[in-house]
């Protein structure tokens, strides 16, 4: 026997969003967990829970009924319909069209369901969370179920197409020829048909109560270091990485609080790349966050709360290149920005400016690497190198490569006019010439607009190729706010 618990819409609770889609969808868990264990929580009003086997703690289906709806009126929340039945679409539908406390014995699902109007389909499966069994998504969390858009859903286009026939109630519906009917209206009739009879295309999965993946300690010293810290830190993380393994979910986020000796907190969060769950790649992000970041006074309590997701599902390929783990990019990443500090480590990326040399730093993402050669693999096609073509010995087109300077190399230039015509550096193997050959000068300049910030000063210079006597081409360039000259490039 199952039993379903439906709340229907309200204009009030519309109105309300203190008290309205959240609190109903909390408190019609609750109320169905005191009665079994195993709920399913279809919707945000609609709760579906297996009541088998509680004849000797409860009663009979029509004690189990009324107990499920005194519950929510304690609750304050009426009218509630209830419905019992030997299966659950027979249930949630009864629920959906009848008020009160409805019971149906195993056996008799068709013959109750039979007089119901044909809209009681339309109106459950109007919602998020279709009622349509194709379109749950088997995961055993609240926050988890969303349509999935891929699942073969019966299109609301086949209940118009019903009404248009003639067909007014369910039992109209579930007399029609199976057949014939997939013949008209394809598979989606067949499901809506299913339905209609009450019948279940799959078994109950019961909903896990979400419980936080958080844990806290209050030390009886005050702790100043960071190795006693990882010795608590590595307390905690370890059974909460147990749970979300357990669980199948995987760390999106680490928020640590810590609270000081002087009563204020020291919080940190930090947001990762890839769910983990591994304790200790956990404990050493942390640990090296707060080496950047030390706490300004001794700690003598210890929080850490998590931000679960599913767990990462990785499929090895045999065309593709093995790509490092996530949890040894991260580790990696997170020691080199201890080194070289905050936005100094990452994947450089163009930026829209004609500044010389602009560029910004990217949080590697290693997962969208393997994702994009996957689909490569998987569509036969070639995986785009990333080492330089050799060149063509048969092409007779000259090519030149411009090697740029990361930090542009100070020079001494000599003018003569309006033009440079020599060019000296202090840089071993550039050690520069008289000039042989030249072309410009190409004036550019920007970001005068942003000379207040010291990061994102103007340019003003003008830049220069020239041709020197030991053999180098190189660009050059002069600063005009300043008059200094510098060594851009080498042009090989």
């Amino acid at each position: 026997m199952f039993a379903c618990l439906y709340l229907p819409p309200s204009p009030m609770r519309r109105a309300v969003p203190a008290i309205g889609p959240a609190r109903d969808r909390t408190s019609l868990a609750e109320i169905a967990r005191k009665v079994s264990p195993r709920v399913d929580v279809r919707r945000e009003n609609l709760v579906v829970l297996d009541v088998e086997g509680l004849e000797r703690l409860v009663g009979d289906a029509r004690a189990v009924g009324e107990r499920l709806r005194r519950e929510a009126a304690d609750r304050g929340f009426a009218p509630v319909h209830v419905a019992l039945a030997g299966t659950r679409t027979a249930a949630m539908l009864l629920a959906a069209a009848r008020a009160g406390v409805t019971v149906v014995a195993p056996g008799g699902e068709a013959d109750a369901l039979a007089p119901l109007p044909l809209r009681t389909l339309g109106e459950l499966a109007s919602s998020a969370q279709p009622l349509a069994p194709a379109s749950r998504p088997p995961v055993h969390s609240l926050e988890s179920r969303t349509t999935n858009p891929e699942s073969r859903i019966p299109g609301p286009g086949c209940l118009s197409t019903l009404s248009r026939w003639g067909l007014r109630t369910l039992g109209e519906l579930a007399a029609l020829p199976s057949v014939e009917l997939s013949e008209r209206l394809g598979q989606d009739g067949v499901r809506w048909q299913r339905l209609a009879r009450g019948e279940d295309t799959e078994p109950l999965v019961p909903a896990r109560e979400d419980e936080p993946f958080e844990s806290s300690l209050d030390l009886e010293w005050p702790i100043a270091d960071l190795e006693p810290l990882s010795f608590v830190l590595g307390r905690l993380l370890d059974p909460l990485c147990a749970r979300l393994e357990s669980r199948d979910r995987g760390a999106a986020a680490l928020h640590l609080r810590l609270r000081l000796v002087t009563r204020a907190l020291h919080l940190r969060s930090l947001q990762l790349p890839a769910p983990m769950r591994d304790p200790k790649v956990l404990r050493t992000l942390l640990l090296l966050d707060l080496e950047a970041h030390p706490a300004p006074a001794g700690i003598d309590a210890v929080a850490i709360v998590i931000d679960p997701t599913p767990g990462r599902i990785v499929q090895e390929s045999l065309l593709t290149r093995a790509l490092p783990a996530p949890e040894l990019v991260s580790t990696l990443v997170a020691r080199l920005q201890a080194l070289m500090g905050e936005g100094r480590c990452g994947s450089p990326a163009t930026v829209d400016s004609y500044r010389p040399g602009a560029f910004a730093m990217t949080p590697f993402a290693v997962e969208q690497k393997q994702e994009s050669r996957s689909r490569h693999a998987e569509a036969g096609m070639q995986e785009p190198s990333l080492e330089p073509l050799a060149p063509n010995p048969e092409s007779r087109i000259p090519s030149a490569a411009l090697r740029r300077f990361r930090i542009p190399i100070p020079a001494r230039v000599l003018i003569d006019g309006h033009r440079p015509t020599s060019v000296r550096t202090d840089r071993q193997g550039l050690s520069g010439g008289q000039v042989r050959g030249w072309a410009g000068p190409w004036r550019t300049s920007g970001g005068w607009w942003k000379s207040g910030d010291s990061r994102r000063a103007g340019w003003n210079r003008d830049e220069w190729d020239v041709a020197l006597s030991d053999g180098g081409l190189y660009r050059i360039f002069e600063d005009r706010d300043t008059g200094r000259w510098f060594v851009e490039a080498v042009e090989d």
